[in-house]
């Protein structure tokens, strides 16, 4: 880790996560912020959506074939620079997970995917995300 000075407190801070998508129409990545006291879950949840055969977008669109590139700790401010610039703002997971959750409900309504154990488990971890039961909002 680089020694970019003090941390905040990892209870009063925000992560955000990197996310580089391979072929995105609006986004080349997007950050995607949660509150820190939350991360390993949130980390763990989207490693291993990352590792599914789930990823890729014809499952997911434009956000398919992702992959995690830098995760941010403990944040306490976050200043964008170029209002204009989409990719420049933080979506909060609970839109974030809602955009995946959507995806994954319509692979289910349309029998484009079997459904698994993973699945199951994908889609209840993005429903706690969106509806906030899993991350309190900031």
């Amino acid at each position: 880790m680089f020694g970019f000075g003090k941390k905040a407190k990892k209870a009063d801070g925000f992560d955000i996560l990197l996310i580089k998508t391979e072929e995105g129409k609006n986004r080349n990545f997007y950050q995607v912020a949660f509150p820190s006291a939350v991360a390993n879950d949130v980390i763990s949840m989207f490693r291993k959506l990352q590792k599914s055969p789930l990823n890729k977008q014809e499952y997911l669109g434009e956000v398919g074939g992702f992959r995690m590139i830098t995760h941010l700790e403990a944040l306490t401010a976050v200043s964008v620079l170029d209002e204009a610039d989409l990719e420049a703002h933080p979506v909060q997971i609970q839109d974030f997970a809602n955009t995946l959750l959507r995806r994954l409900e319509a692979l289910q309504e349309s029998g484009q995917f079997e459904e698994s154990e993973e699945f199951a488990f994908l889609v209840g971890e993005l429903t706690m995300l969106r509806d906030g039961s899993f991350v309190s909002p900031f």
